[in-house]
């Protein structure tokens, strides 16, 4: 073939992609994954994307065409970046490296810097570098003599919703795609375990797996606590361990707080750290690779796949269920309250459904946010003094949006350390199709959420897992480590000259935080004093001008 390729990822739909291919069983086991992609090019060409299932990222330079063909998965958990300069193309997997083959990207990107305070990516590509960008999730791109396009191959479509199928099958349906999600992420030529925590996602991926791998033990790899009681859940996994006799890898926390060895932790050149247990997340990725696992399996963005839930009110009153919608909507008001039932947006997203059935209604421009904490100046690197709404996925945002793509991807810079691959069974995009077309009371009904998995787990998760009302937080080991690094944090965020201000309200932050009080914290403040500490820790890094 007159073609050359790097790839990253994986193909998860082999045996379809051999048969539009023409090919037999036996050529499976002859052909990588890259070496499909290839095969699938030649025929398809570009649209070869068409008929690609799974993680990936990769490049063609295809000889005949002098053109270089590259692409990204639909969801974004793979990625590339990529600069242009007059007639120079370069691309990496990671953004710093980009930057480091041109001088004059090696200043930071204020618009990207307001995003990251404004807790999200960029919806253009723009990294953290200047003239540094990165090919969107569902993006193909094109590069030759002619220049450089790029184009969606992929376009999720929330308004297509199932009716009309009995509870019992919606949860059936939801089981033979996350089963199907966690056979596809077991392939491998080496030890796979899974990363479980006592939550229904990482315990129903945990569940199904171990049934596949049924006589073989499944390890799994857990944190614990004895003196943080409310962060440990020891009776949840002692639970699956009980269910699916697995080999339970059990590793004491208590002193992995927040902060803590601050300037030893492993600096990555391309983001500030985003993940303020990232102690957890490294004695972990240590402990699985001294067990000899090289894949690890998550429950990460199960949580996600649910957020549309939101909309069951609007589809119960779809489907003219009138008599149930009354009902629901009196529980919330009875236990809840008339305050905390319409700041939920269930009401608000019913007025939305309504005004986009109305005529003319679409044509009505949403009113964007300003988010409270941020400075005039990062709202206009972010709207530009705009008024009219961000763009974006609306309630489908968390699921399909670039952040999600940008919390998937930069945790391989971390994992790969660890020789370890990280797999997120709830990221499949067939069952991201399949979730986005269910009735909303399907993810949340009766002030119970993710309804349609605990339906799908009856039999295989432990009812004590299946019936969990609260998930687990670990906002006390957070809190700890703002009590035992005081210093260090205070250092990090009272500077005068902290690089931080220029983009968030030191009023705000002070209003909300208070190193006196620390126990009276918001979720909201404690995000932002980790954003703060971290981006000053990140951009005043030795070696962060060493690596560009």
């Amino acid at each position: 073939m007159p073609f050359r390729i790097v790839f990253d990822g994986r193909i998860d739909n082999r045996p379809e992609l051999l048969s539009q291919l023409g090919m037999t069983s036996s050529d499976e086991a002859l052909l990588s994954d890259a070496a499909l992609v290839l095969h699938a090019y030649a025929r398809w060409g570009a649209d070869c994307l068409q008929h690609f299932i799974g993680e990936f990222a990769f490049a063609i330079f295809d000889e005949r065409r002098a053109e270089l063909f590259c692409a990204r998965d639909a969801l974004g958990d793979r990625t590339l970046f990529y600069s242009i300069k007059g007639a120079r193309f370069v691309l990496a997997s990671e953004p710093w490296a980009v930057a480091g083959a041109d001088t004059s990207a090696s200043q930071l990107n204020e618009t990207a810097v307001a995003h990251y305070f404004a807790l999200k990516a960029t919806e253009d590509g723009q990294t953290l570098f200047k003239n540094v960008y990165e090919l969107m999730p569902a993006h193909g791109m094109i590069i030759n003599a002619s220049g450089q396009r790029s184009w969606r191959f992929w376009q999720p479509d929330p308004s297509r919703k199932i009716r009309g199928r009995s509870d019992a099958e919606y949860a059936e349906e939801f089981r033979s795609l996350l089963d199907e999600s966690v056979r596809c992420r077991l392939r491998s030529n080496t030890p796979v375990g899974v990363l479980m925590s006592g939550g229904l996602d990482s315990t129903s991926v945990a569940s199904l797996a171990a049934r596949r791998l049924a006589p073989t033990p499944l390890t799994t790899i857990s944190y614990v606590f004895d003196e943080w009681k409310d962060c440990d859940e020891r009776i949840y996994i002692d639970a699956m361990k009980s269910r699916w006799n697995i080999c339970s890898i059990q590793i004491p926390c208590d002193d992995a707080w927040p902060f803590k060895n601050w300037s030893d932790w492993p600096h990555n050149p391309n983001y500030p750290e985003g993940n303020p247990y990232r102690l957890l997340k490294e004695r972990a990725y240590a402990r699985a690779g001294q067990a000899g696992l090289r894949v690890l399996l998550t429950g990460g963005f199960g949580d996600h796949l649910y957020s549309a839930g939101v909309d069951w009110l609007a589809d119960l009153l779809v489907e003219r269920r009138l008599v149930e919608a009354v009902r629901e909507l009196s529980l919330y008001f009875r236990y809840a309250g008339l305050r905390w039932t319409f700041q939920s947006g269930f009401l608000q997203r019913v007025a939305k459904r309504w005004l986009a059935a109305v005529p003319g209604g679409q044509k009505i421009k949403r009113r964007r946010t300003v988010s409270a904490w941020l400075t005039s100046f990062s709202d206009q690197q972010i709207f530009g003094g705009s008024s009219d709404a961000e763009p974006g996925f609306g309630p489908y945002e968390n699921m399909l949006g670039p952040t999600a793509a940008l919390s998937s991807s930069a945790e391989i810079f971390h994992a790969s350390r660890h020789a370890l691959e990280l797999r997120h069974p709830y990221r499949d995009r067939r069952l991201v199709e399949y979730v986005l077309s269910l009735p909303a009371y399907q993810l949340y009904y009766h002030d119970l959420n993710k309804r349609v998995l605990r339906s799908a787990m009856q039999g295989i998760l432990p009812d004590i897992i299946r019936f969990r009302l609260q998930p687990t937080s670990l906002g006390t080991l957070f809190l700890q480590g703002v009590k035992r690094e005081k210093s260090a944090v205070e250092t990090l965020i009272h500077a005068s000259a902290a690089v931080w201000r220029k983009f968030i309200r030191a009023d705000w932050l002070s209003a909300h935080w208070s190193m006196d009080t620390i126990s009276d914290t918001n979720e909201l403040a404690s995000a932002l004093l980790w954003v703060c500490a971290s981006y000053v820790a990140w951009s005043n890094h030795p070696l962060r001008s060493q690596t560009i």
